[in-house]
C-alpha cells in the first residue's frame, strides 16, 4: 500500500540553498516524490494555510507570518511512501518544530539554525526549514491550497476514498 505526504520547503530553506539536501533525505528514507510545485506565496494562500496558528496564537503570529511568507517562494512537494505511514515518517523524519529541541539525524536537528526563543526575542517566525502535514485531513487542505486544481484532483483520491 502507497500512503502520501505533503512537505513545504520554507524561504528559509530556499535562502540556504537546501533544497536538495532536505529531498535527498527523504528519498534515502523511502519516499518518492510525486509532484513537486514552486510558489510565491501572497497574503491569502498564507493566512488561510496558518488559519488554526493565527486563531491560537493571534494578531502577532499573523504579522509574523506575512512578513516571513508573503511574496517569497516556497516548494510544495507531494510524497509517497510504500506502508500506511507516509504522514507519521515524514514528520518523524523532519524533527521537531523547534528546530533547538529536534533530535540529532532529523533534518531539523541537522540543518536547523533557528529556536523558538530566538524567533520570540527577535519577534518573527522561527526559521524551521520545512512544513509537514500532520494528518489526512490537513494533506488534502493544504494540497488544495499550494497545487494546482488538477494536480489535487488526480491526487486526492489516491490519498482519501472520500474527498470534500
Amino acid at each position: 500500500m502507497k500512503t502520501y505526504a505533503l512537505i513545504i520547503m520554507k524561504p528559509d530553506a530556499l535562502e540556504d540553498e537546501l533544497v536538495e539536501p532536505i529531498i535527498r533525505r527523504f528519498i534515502e528514507d523511502g519516499f518518492q516524490i510525486e509532484m513537486l510545485g514552486v510558489k510565491s506565496a501572497d497574503e491569502t494562500l498564507i493566512l488561510t494555510h496558518y488559519a488554526h496558528v493565527v486563531e491560537k496564537l493571534g494578531e502577532s503570529f499573523k504579522k509574523m507570518a506575512i512578513a516571513a511568507f508573503v511574496g517569497k517562494p516556497m516548494v510544495p512537494i507531494i510524497l509517497s511512501q510504500n506502508g500506511e505511514n507516509a504522514i507519521a515518517n515524514s514528520r518523524e523524519l523532519t524533527g521537531a518544530t523547534d528546530p533547538a529541541k529536534a533530535v540529532t539525524g532529523t533534518i531539523r536537528g541537522d540543518l536547523g539554525t533557528d529556536s523558538f526563543e530566538n524567533a520570540d526575542r527577535e519577534d518573527r517566525c522561527c526559521y524551521n526549514l520545512i512544513h509537514c502535514s500532520d494528518s489526512t485531513e490537513s494533506l488534502l487542505a493544504e494540497m488544495k491550497l499550494w497545487f494546482e486544481p488538477e494536480t489535487y484532483e488526480l491526487f486526492a483520491p489516491l490519498i482519501s476514498p472520500v474527498v470534500g
